[in-house]
């Protein structure tokens, strides 16, 4: 069934000629309206600053996906920085060397060479 335009005007009409309502009701309809916004402001206001900013963070590098490959690229890099080279290639049992990512002859000075050697 479609609407005319007539009974559209009809129904406009009816509702214009009914009372408005009292002061009293709409002061009461704004007062609850009021406490349920500043319900609405407590529960806003919950999460702490601190966690938003992590949160924000975990998202901005990229999720699980992202944080997941920043600590694998995290620990490599420390095994990397904390083991020297030659130490590195005895800890791969001399992967990089058979392989000819490193040389023998071309290490960095490891702690046997920081260290004074003993004479006999």
């Amino acid at each position: 069934m479609a609407i005319k335009d007539q009974d559209l005007d009809a129904l406009f009409a009816a509702a214009r000629d009914q009372d408005m309502p009292g002061d009293d009701l709409i002061a009461r309809v704004l007062a609850d309206a009021e406490t349920v916004q500043e319900s609405f402001g407590a529960k806003a206001n919950t999460n702490t600053d601190r966690a938003s900013s992590f949160w924000g963070l975990f998202s901005a590098i990229g999720g699980w996906r992202g944080a997941g490959g920043l600590v694998a690229a995290s620990v490599t890099g420390l095994m990397i920085g904390v083991y020297a080279p030659d130490q590195l290639d005895t800890v791969l049992g001399g992967g990089l060397s058979e392989y000819g990512f490193v040389d023998a002859e071309t290490y960095w000075p490891g702690l046997d060479d920081l260290l004074p050697a003993e004479e006999g």
